[in-house]
């Protein structure tokens, strides 16, 4: 009965150590549960902060893009004014000077050759065709007519070149290439002259019309 009582006492006692012992690693894992918990709120708020100032850097942004859009948008309308007022301008120039072409072209019916100047030309002297962006009109050597412009036409200096083409004259009369380095744009001015780039020749440029 004794070992009985003392095996029972035995087995109380490994019982109780083993609740407590369960009772310390529960209240050891709560304690780790509530550290994550912790850590999982705290990493909630920063994540939560980053969003707001990432957000809040994002609208800047977004302001930004929204003012350098309005600023090329008004840079363009004004580009755009300022090209169409140089392009008026040049396209009332072009037609005052239209009357050389047949001057020239009268010219080389009668002589069989192209007038070297203005002179030949009967044509009065190239500063005397001033306009509103045109400085003078030149009858070059080769019977080619040279027309300068000033800042008025968005190029200060600016050139085009009528180029004479006598290669079908018996059956098309005196045609004319209209080319210009100077003016990319040209064809808001007038759609028979051709833009060659500085690299190519003049001869790249399409026949305009008379």
């Amino acid at each position: 009965m004794r070992a009985l009582a003392a095996l029972a006492a035995i087995a109380l006692v490994a019982a109780l150590g083993f609740v407590g012992w369960q009772l310390v690693v529960g209240n050891r894992h709560q304690a780790q549960l509530a550290d994550e918990v912790a850590a999982l709120r705290a990493d909630q708020q920063r994540a939560q902060k980053a969003l707001s100032e990432s957000q809040g850097s994002l609208d800047a942004l977004r302001q930004e893009q929204t003012k350098m859009r309005k600023t090329l948008d008004d840079s363009q309308a004004s580009l755009a004014a300022a090209s169409d007022k140089a392009s008026f301008f040049m396209r009332e120039d072009l037609i005052a000077v239209a009357a050389m072409r047949p001057a020239i072209a009268e010219y080389f019916m009668v002589n069989g050759k192209m007038p070297v100047s203005q002179t030949d030309a009967g044509l009065p002297v190239p500063e005397s065709y001033r306009g509103k962006s045109l400085k003078s009109a030149t009858v070059l050597p080769d019977g080619s007519i040279e027309l300068a412009f000033d800042a008025n036409s968005g190029v200060d200096g600016g050139r085009i070149r009528f180029v004479a083409d006598t290669s079908h004259v018996d059956a098309m009369g005196l045609q004319w290439r209209c080319v210009t380095s100077d003016y990319p744009l040209i064809k808001r001015v007038t759609p028979a002259c051709e833009y060659v780039a500085p690299s190519a020749t003049p001869a790249a440029a399409a026949p305009a019309g008379a």
